[in-house]
């Protein structure tokens, strides 16, 4: 029998790396999630806050177990539905198949059932949603623009600072990202100049957080579209510096390879 993942029994050993099983079930990928309301409060918030600080880490699996504890009081919760769905869909890259796609399977079910829901959620959860959402579907120029909206959106309020400002990071992903599809598509210019954009939604960004290690992850992408190859990976090693890795971890190591077949099919 092929091992398949076991995160969430009784007990949780809470270490980084993947544990496995032989069990045939795992309770965390067969959980049915019940419709979510519109309930949010200060614990709802704190169990998020608590949940990014480990993804901060890439303690993934610490912060899956924070927001699976949080559902069990909070069952209807549109903000922890959602970090369950971005959990998964974001650890699943640090496992072998069968099991990633499992994972990243139950991840787009569950944004598939809250974006049905998502209508009636707050400014910030809506936001939020959207961009793990785009994410998630490779929607990445919609993924820029809902980073766009955001900004605009808190730019008068005082919560720019204090929650506003992950607009430029939304936009910084999408952008980069979109800029990695039209690549892809042979749409040089457009490609160029959507990195330009996530370079300067990045520097917005790290002016009021830079200690994220996922910012990095994008950002060298970024710069590698553009042709910037030591300072992709002065990115990507600061990125790796910040949870304690190398540039062998899946993230950094996809984002090289990437620029570097680019720059192979440049060559030839």
């Amino acid at each position: 029998m092929k091992p398949v993942i076991a995160l969430f029994l009784a007990t949780i050993s809470l270490i980084n790396t993947p544990v496995y099983s032989e069990q045939p079930t795992l309770p965390c990928l067969e959980m049915t999630l019940e419709k979510t309301g519109q309930e949010t409060n200060q614990e709802i918030f704190n169990i998020c806050t608590t949940a990014f600080n480990h993804i901060k880490d890439n303690d993934y699996g610490i912060a899956l177990n924070v927001v699976l504890e949080g559902l069990k009081q909070y069952p209807r919760s549109f903000a922890l539905q959602t970090r369950l769905a971005m959990i998964l869909g974001d650890y699943a890259g640090q496992f072998p198949d069968p099991d990633q796609q499992i994972m990243l399977q139950k991840s787009q079910e569950i944004f598939n059932k809250l974006y049905l829901e998502a209508n009636l959620q707050s400014k910030k959860d809506m936001f939020y949603f959207k961009n793990e959402y785009y994410y998630r579907s490779a929607l990445h120029k919609e993924q820029y623009e809902n980073g766009l909206q955001m900004t605009e959106y808190y730019w008068e309020l005082d919560e720019i600072a204090e929650y506003g400002h992950k607009g430029y990071y939304f936009q910084g992903v999408g952008a980069a990202n979109y800029a990695k599809q039209l690549l892809l598509k042979n749409e040089k210019q457009l490609a160029l100049e959507y990195a330009e954009k996530a370079i300067f939604a990045w520097a917005q960004y790290f002016s009021y957080f830079n200690t994220y290690y996922n910012a990095y992850v994008h950002y060298g992408l970024a710069l590698g579209i553009l042709g910037h190859k030591q300072d992709m990976m002065r990115a990507l090693q600061r990125g790796a510096d910040l949870i304690k890795t190398d540039l062998n971890f899946h993230e950094f190591k996809e984002i090289i390879e990437f620029v570097d077949h680019c720059s192979e099919e440049k060559a030839d």
